[in-house]
């Protein structure tokens, strides 16, 4: 049971995420990341039951970005903190929001590049589109969670994000 990552690209991504934490405040969100995932490979990135449960994600490789409007400071080597947490050397990058409904046990989001790819329907399985450039994007925060389903964050595995890749 969890929340996976797929790489749908011939690429290598790098992902981070966000999930509930109300350990966190005001914004009770942790973000964690750089999982490194190579052409093909599904990595699991929260162990537990997914569904109820809104995520947050970002992943770029050397010509994609999976971005979105819900934006925050975020480091260029592995880390672990709350949404709101400022840094030295940080990036502003912005989050894709992912409601996983509630029945839903494993979610899996696709990375892929090109809409030939993209599969529709399916309750565990969500395909994203890299963000088109020059797109105004609005600025989001997001909303306080509801109770959290059990399951924790994945923190093994995590890596810097290699800077010719860094934006």
């Amino acid at each position: 049971m969890g929340l996976r990552f797929r790489n749908s690209t011939s690429e290598t991504i790098f992902v981070a995420y966000a999930y509930p934490n109300f350990n966190c405040t005001p914004i009770n969100y942790a973000t964690i990341g750089w999982y490194r995932i190579q052409p093909g490979q599904t990595r699991e990135v929260w162990r537990g039951h997914a569904g109820g449960n809104t995520f947050f994600y970002y992943a770029e490789s050397d010509s994609y970005t999976w971005s979105g409007g819900y934006y925050t400071e975020i480091p260029n080597e592995a880390f672990h903190q709350c949404w709101n947490s400022d840094c030295d050397d940080c990036r502003e990058l912005g989050f894709r929001r992912i409601p996983v409904g509630s029945s839903v046990r494993n979610y899996t989001v696709v990375l892929i590049s090109s809409s030939s790819r993209s599969k529709k329907g399916l309750p565990h399985l969500r395909t994203a589109l890299p963000t088109k450039s020059g797109k105004p994007i609005v600025r989001r925060v997001p909303l306080k969670a509801r109770k959290l389903t059990p399951g924790r964050p994945v923190s093994v595995n995590r890596r810097a994000v290699p800077k010719k890749r860094r934006r």
